[in-house]
């Protein structure tokens, strides 16, 4: 494998940042103690050292959404789209359920509408870009 001459610059200037932060381990670890018989340097342990977890919590409901202020988006959307009573394009829910007090939390309420409507329970795909509210049972 050849290797070039911008490569070669780049390995030399990890190398020295290396050093600069094995050395700047090395005088934390004096000034912090350094007895403990967990902590030694990386020179003599020849790895880069597993930090270990200080015992934080993980964070709760890892993954969810956070919720509007004004309630779930399911129910809104489809009364907007009832009130309707013809299919309604994206930005014409969001501009309804503007008009009835909706507010959402993402930053880009379009987007987000968009991207969860195929989902939403009680709304159907009625066309290219259109959308109804399911008949009630």
């Amino acid at each position: 494998m050849k290797s070039s001459s911008s490569t070669l610059r780049r390995a030399a200037q990890i190398e020295a940042r290396i050093k600069q932060l094995e050395s700047q381990l090395e005088k934390l670890l004096k000034e912090g103690g350094g007895t403990d018989s967990k902590r030694r340097s990386v020179a003599q342990i020849g790895r880069t050292p597993v930090i270990q977890s200080r015992g934080l919590k993980p964070r709760e409901k890892a993954g969810r959404r956070s919720k509007a202020s004004s309630g779930p988006l399911a129910p809104a959307v489809v009364k907007v789209l009832r009130s309707a009573k013809a299919p309604m394009s994206v930005g014409e829910i969001l501009d309804g359920l503007r008009l009835n007090g909706y507010k959402f939390a993402a930053s880009e309420p379009k987007k987000n509408l968009f991207a969860r409507i195929y989902r939403l329970k009680g709304v159907k795909k009625v066309g290219p870009g259109k959308f109804a509210a399911e008949p009630s049972a």
